[in-house]
């Protein structure tokens, strides 16, 4: 194991088993506080993030494996579930895998009955990706991965070149920033699929406290695909007061605030760690899904994968925006950058984001 231990935030490396008969490499960030963050580069996955809860107790905050080979398994890629990945070119579904680009329509791969989903059969959850950068200091440590995605790869037009920077800060704040560039226009809705539980030992989040900012919601048919229509969010679905998630089913894009990118959007907290997640992003939709299909499975010494074991913040452009003319557009032009960011905030104490 490789360690930089110059500052107070440091950066380790280590074997972390083999996928498809290649090795992969686990980066861990930590900072003085006992927070850890560890990263994979096949995927870019997010495999754990431990945080010391107010009695001190280490907790693992997201859903994973502790080794390479478990994300490479058949019965894992039979449902993929995504745990902690970069979801990309375009995160979501897109109607019967085709869209509209520059007046011509591009076909992408229905790897989802007849529709795109989640950027296909071979996404960039499912690609290695290179370590560009990495830093340390006493405010952060960080590691910047890249991934070269071809012209016509799962249909998308394009050579694109890809960035994903993890910055974990002295303050407890995991920060996800993404830049790409293309030589063609293409599609791009990039977001990050980690799976969120805060308890010690709960199963499930059902009795997470959840708060989310936004009022509206995308709606969908029976495929789960936007019908092109925004309403405020029902009853189920309306946590702007916070309360225990319960037995509420949640797979819903919601409509973000403009100007929200500096506001607390959702936060999550568990009442016997008294750990709290709060998230902020410059991205005009959120999707929060809290794992209903999950597929049971036990994990050595880690929380199992079940429905509702956890939740998921992944903020991204508007779903479908390419079949929906009133969604504004997830284009990249040649030429222009693409950037967004999320930061995902942790405490030992409560959150109290501030509502206008």
């Amino acid at each position: 194991m490789q360690t930089n231990k110059q500052s107070l935030c440091t950066l380790e490396t280590q074997p972390f088993g083999l996928i498809d008969g290649d090795s992969a490499t686990l980066w861990t960030l930590s900072n003085s506080n006992g927070m850890k963050v560890s990263v994979m580069d096949f995927g870019a996955i997010i495999t754990s993030i431990v945080i010391p809860d107010r009695d001190g107790n280490s907790v693992e905050c997201v859903l994973g494996f502790d080794n390479a080979e478990d994300y490479a398994s058949n019965s894992y890629r039979a449902n993929n579930p995504h745990l902690g990945a970069v979801i990309g070119r375009h995160a979501g579904r897109i109607s019967h895998a085709k869209a509209k680009l520059n007046q011509e329509w591009i076909q992408l791969s229905p790897n989802q009955g007849e529709h795109h989903m989640h950027g296909g059969f071979c996404g960039f959850d499912q690609k290695w990706w290179t370590v560009h950068t990495t830093h340390t200091d006493d405010e952060c440590a960080s590691i910047t991965l890249q991934l070269f995605s071809a012209d016509g790869e799962e249909g998308y037009p394009g050579n694109l070149n890809v960035q994903v920077c993890y910055t974990l800060t002295a303050n407890n704040e995991l920060n996800v920033d993404f830049s790409a560039e293309t030589d063609r226009d293409t599609l791009i809705n990039l977001t990050q699929h980690s799976y969120f539980n805060l308890a010690l030992r709960e199963n499930t989040v059902s009795e997470h406290q959840l708060w989310l900012l936004p009022m509206e919601v995308i709606d969908t048919d029976a495929d789960m695909m936007p019908t092109g229509e925004v309403s405020k969010a029902p009853a189920a679905l309306d946590f702007h007061s916070a309360r225990p998630i319960g037995n509420s089913v949640i797979d819903t894009a919601y409509i973000l605030p403009p100007h929200s990118n500096q506001s607390i959007v959702a936060s999550i907290s568990a009442p016997d760690t008294g750990l709290s997640m709060a998230v902020k992003t410059d991205a005009p939709v959120m999707v929060v899904y809290n794992a209903q299909h999950l597929t049971k499975q036990p994990i050595p010494q880690r929380k199992a994968l079940q429905p509702f074991a956890a939740i998921c913040f992944e903020p991204q452009g508007y779903t479908d925006a390419a079949n929906q003319p009133a969604f504004p557009n997830n284009i990249l032009r040649a030429g222009t950058t693409y950037k967004q960011h999320i930061s995902y905030i942790f405490s030992r104490n409560p959150i109290q984001p501030i509502c206008s």
